[in-house]
């Protein structure tokens, strides 16, 4: 097939929408997705077949006549198929640390390839063969159509990756520095390293992608059309000119540094009920001047910022450890370490952590530390992460050790050998809920919990208590503490 050279953008689009509804397989001239030696993305099955054009990696857009870069990616239904989510990063182009660093945005590569994106989806399911994947939507990126907002936001993550390089921190850049666009691991893995300008540390490969909650929201709101528009944090778009979105965000909270809640309730102009158990929360919204739960904001929604309230005991000891969502057995024993969910976790959220020091929790009397934005640092997250990510894998692929112990109140307590808090630095597994529930082999049922909504299934039978990833309460207080001192 030859190459179809388009006048217009209408014209390309025509020629795309064409697409919709077709399986790949079908559109697969080549026979890529047949060939073992060479088994092509479905992407290239697009290029090649599709639009009629070889498979290059020139610098220019691949519609250069049009300036428009060709990317096909997937999406995937989430919450029991109610909601859609992107399932990966889109990736841009690869950075390159000896020449992108002196760069300007609008003159850079990065730019060129996200100008205008022709956006072709296809639904990935698990058990499905790719030959049988669907082009199923179509959408026209362009930069210069997205709000000021999300341009300066971009331009701002562009300018802190581009600054790390510039430091002599190539080797340090992690894709939870930025909110919007990030750079990517692209080597093989984390030994597949190149030189940088400013230091002799070899740097990972890495590439500009726009991240994927990005992504998500993009396909939520612009594709699928799930959401209507949100309300936002950034009222006033002139800040954004001066400051990044971080800053924007912990600048907020400097007025009330050191305030006691009755003190903030005087300079919001209201007494904020604290009978509910999420009333820090309401507080955190009040002193965001915002009026919802500031996770539901335009700006946390595209870069996933996650709200953890802190309180800090008079001891001062975080009393509990932080939280994260339970592991399925089923899940973790199938995965590996690259696409699991605890390691896209880390790497796709954000943590506004609003810090509590107890005055007297009794009558719920808190005083305000400060506000910090955080995420987890790649170079921890592929060590001790890592490593109890692989030994809680290992654990309930190949055998639970279970310890029965009875009490001296006559409770039964059951032991096991997951990774403990005491075993790692970071994080430890332990039961997600109070309730436990644990159905042996010999039949025996220990617990006061429900085996449907409190149990998990193991692969030899045994149904345990669901267990959760926690960060340990001293990791998070150490964070916590080594921002105030610094500040």
């Amino acid at each position: 097939m030859e190459k179809i050279t388009f006048k217009t953008i209408e014209d390309l689009m025509e020629k795309a929408y064409g697409a919709i509804g077709k399986k790949v397989g079908e559109l697969d001239t080549k026979n890529r997705i047949q060939n073992k030696k060479n088994k092509g993305t479905i992407g290239q099955i697009i290029e090649e077949s599709y639009f009629g054009y070889d498979i290059n990696n020139k610098q220019e857009a691949d519609f250069s006549e049009l300036g428009v870069e060709l990317k096909v990616t997937p999406y995937k239904w989430v919450k029991k198929g109610t909601q859609v989510s992107a399932k990966e990063r889109l990736v841009l182009t690869d950075i390159n640390f000896e020449k992108d660093y002196n760069t300007p945005f609008f003159k850079s590569h990065c730019y060129q390839k996200m100008e205008k994106i022709l956006l072709m989806f296809y639904e990935h399911e698990k058990d499905k063969y790719k030959y049988d994947y669907i082009i199923s939507q179509v959408f026209l990126y362009e930069f210069s159509m997205l709000s000021e907002e999300d341009q300066l936001i971009i331009l701002h993550d562009y300018d802190t990756i581009l600054k790390k390089i510039q430091e002599g921190k190539a080797h340090l850049i992690s894709e939870s520095d930025t909110f919007y666009l990030g750079a990517c691991p692209k080597g093989a893995n984390a030994n597949d390293t190149v030189f940088q300008p400013f230091n002799d540390i070899k740097a990972m490969k890495r590439a500009f992608c726009l991240k994927k909650p990005y992504m998500t929201q993009l396909l939520r709101k612009n594709v699928f059309n799930e959401v209507k528009s949100r309300d936002h944090l950034i009222k006033d778009i002139s800040l954004l000119k001066n400051k990044s979105l971080k800053n924007i965000i912990e600048d907020m909270f400097k007025t009330y540094q050191g305030l006691s809640l009755d003190e903030i309730d005087n300079c919001i102009g209201t007494k904020i009920n604290r009978f509910p158990k999420n009333y820090l929360r309401v507080y955190i919204s009040k002193m965001m001047n915002v009026n919802i739960d500031a996770e539901s904001l335009d700006e946390f929604e595209k870069a996933n910022i996650k709200v953890k309230t802190i309180r800090v005991g008079k001891n001062n000891k975080i009393k509990e450890n932080m939280s994260f969502p339970v592991i399925k057995t089923k899940d973790i024993i199938t995965e590996n370490w690259d696409d699991s969910i605890l390691k896209n976790q880390f790497l796709n959220e954000k943590y506004l952590f609003c810090i509590f020091d107890e005055i007297d929790d009794k009558t719920k009397n808190y005083r305000f530390r400060t506000a910090m934005l955080w995420c987890m640092p790649e170079e921890e997250l592929e060590t001790n992460v890592y490593k109890v990510w692989l030994r809680t894998k290992d654990v309930l692929s190949n055998g639970l050790h279970l310890k029965i112990k009875k009490q001296k109140n006559g409770k039964i307590k059951v032991l096991n050998n997951l990774p403990k808090k005491s075993e790692n630095p970071i994080i430890h597994v332990r039961n997600h809920s109070q309730k436990s529930i644990y159905l042996l082999p010999t039949g025996e049922l220990i617990g006061n919990g429900k085996i449907k909504t409190d149990g998990d299934l193991l692969p030899d039978g045994t149904i345990i208590s669901k267990q959760c990833f926690f960060l340990n309460n001293d990791y998070v207080l150490s964070i916590i503490n080594k921002k105030t001192k610094n500040n």
